[in-house]
């Protein structure tokens, strides 16, 4: 394994496994401000970070973005036995919590708990809780006294406890949060490399919050960095698994960036939808388009700045995203680098003014 292939999978370990439910990004922030060294660094008010060249830089403002946020809950309660009950941030598929293990981080003691998703076997009923209402997170204390004597308490934040994991074939790794960490570190990875090359533009490094509950954090980093062209780097569910898959995937692993044009919350700018597959197939950089019928991502947000931004979204197609364990292939990753980088190459002034010519 090359030097350049160890330091991705170490980033991209280190993003997934960090604790970041929309709302509580802190631990996703300090890797992407420690990444970031060398860059003036500013926040909005909601937690997002913009990443500005440190010297001035002629041409127009380019924003490379990922959200740093992942799906997870809050602690809604405690029972008086000890048992913490739980209310969703973000989209949680019904069926997947049954038995599973949580990482809760009580943020009055800066620590963090292992829990446990109740479940009964077959002896008992087997009836297992098909919702997060039913849930309940047995921590192994015995009482809410014991639960409040750890510091956790009703607010604090809950994700999945799911660890990066090589398996069988070279190349595909599962974790939680590939969605967006693998976006996180395909923003970094390409920020790293446009800092050592020479581009036409003002690359702005932008790190959003909260995209998972409706995209708030990307309405105030719009306004933060004023764009004129916005590159989304995603996680979005891949279609080749048991049941999906079709000649017409659009989202398989090992058949490199997915370059999307269409969802329900952001049509692209075909122009710029047209200039990414000429770069792509330019620099024989695998890709495969798509037109979503479900989903959407922070170019809803960004879309909508000021009198309007061109947008595209270049995303690495993950298996099971929103469940303890996704799955994605490092070389669509790397082809998503890839791209994002030759595309912000040819972000000139009159290639970005060429995208909004409409009179």
């Amino acid at each position: 394994m090359s030097k350049r292939s160890s330091a991705t999978l170490r980033l991209l370990e280190e993003f997934s496994q960090a604790h970041g439910t929309s709302g509580h990004e802190d631990a996703v922030r300090s890797i992407f401000v420690r990444e970031m060294r060398g860059r003036q660094l500013v926040a909005d008010g909601l937690g997002g970070v913009l990443a500005s060249p440190a010297k001035v830089v002629k041409g127009p403002r380019v924003v490379l973005t990922a959200h740093m946020d992942e799906i997870g809950f809050l602690v809604q309660s405690v029972t008086p036995d000890g048992f913490l009950r739980l209310v969703p941030v973000g989209g949680w598929p019904d069926g997947v919590l049954a038995a599973q293990r949580l990482r809760i981080f009580a943020r009055s003691s800066q620590k963090e708990f292992i829990g446990i998703v109740a479940a009964l076997p077959p002896h008992q009923g087997g009836a297992q809780a098909a919702s997060v209402d039913k849930v309940y997170v047995d921590i192994g204390a015995r009482s809410a006294e014991a639960v409040a004597h750890h510091g956790i308490r009703p607010g604090d934040p809950v994700v999945p406890d799911g660890p990066f994991t090589a398996l069988a074939e070279p190349g595909l790794y599962a974790a939680k949060a590939f969605d967006n960490r693998v976006g996180m570190t395909a923003l970094t990875l390409a920020t790293h490399e446009l800092d050592r090359l020479a581009a036409p533009c003002q690359l702005l490094a932008v790190a959003t919050v909260q995209e998972e509950v409706g995209c708030r954090g990307a309405v105030v980093a719009a306004r933060l960095a004023q764009p004129e062209v916005v590159i989304v780097l995603e996680g979005p569910p891949a279609d080749d698994a048991p049941g999906l898959y079709s000649p017409e995937s659009q989202g398989s692993l090992g058949r490199g960036v997915q370059v999307r044009t269409f969802d329900p919350t952001a049509i692209m700018n075909p122009r710029l939808v047209d200039l990414t597959l000429a770069v792509a197939a330019e620099k024989g950089i695998p890709c495969q388009l798509a037109v979503r019928r479900t989903g959407g991502t922070d170019a809803r947000s960004f879309q909508a700045y000021e009198f309007g931004v061109p947008v595209i979204v270049l995303g690495v197609p993950a298996r099971y995203i929103h469940t303890h364990n996704a799955v994605l292939d490092v070389a669509d990753l790397q082809a998503c680098v890839d791209l994002s980088v030759a595309l912000v190459r040819r972000l000139n002034a009159q290639t970005v003014a060429a995208l909004t010519q409409y009179l």
